[in-house]
């Protein structure tokens, strides 16, 4: 396992208008040993596997501090699934993980989170997808972004850039 490399992420939110956020996140990987596909053949081992991945997701989740209206939430990992991207050497690990705020409805919401610094192993993309008549006011962060038509936002980071560890997306919501 130990020549596994992670070589891409991709992170997608939604918000619900339950005040729901969801987010899918995948890791791509280089496998070159086939380590995670063996897995397959092996249910006991790959379970195994599975559990220690979604309890890793869950301690780094746990030492995140996120923020929504000033108030302090936990994300949870709720689910893991393995999915190869067209070889046996090109694995994808994906989570899902949901988070509960109390919004304002018609009003402004602030989202912040606050994570460890570093720079960055590999590129990827993080994807927010608000409800319709939401609206992007502001964003703050050390990555660079783009807000597509106010309710769609694109941050990324290419490997070997920094990332200060802090993110701010301040929105409304209908």
């Amino acid at each position: 396992m130990e020549e596994v490399e992670p070589v891409h992420g991709q992170a997608f939110f939604t918000l619900g208008m339950d005040d729901v956020f969801s987010q899918i996140l995948v890791f791509d990987y280089y496998d070159p040993r086939r380590y995670y596909y063996r897995l397959l053949e092996d249910e006991d081992g790959y379970r195994k596997e599975m559990d220690r991945l979604l309890r890793n997701i869950n301690s780094l989740l746990s030492k995140e501090v996120i923020l929504i209206n000033g108030e302090r939430i936990s994300a949870e990992a709720l689910t893991i699934n393995l999915d190869f991207r067209g070889m046996a050497e090109s694995p994808a690990i994906s989570f899902y993980i949901e988070f509960r705020g109390k919004l304002l409805h018609g009003g402004r919401n602030v989202y912040e989170c606050f994570y460890e610094e570093g720079v960055a192993e590999y590129d990827y993309e993080v994807y927010w997808f608000l409800p319709r008549g939401s609206r992007i006011i502001e964003v703050e962060t050390s990555t660079d972004y783009e807000i597509f038509g106010e309710r769609f936002l694109v941050m990324w980071a290419r490997r070997g850039d920094r990332y200060s560890g802090h993110e701010r997306i301040v929105f409304t919501l209908p």
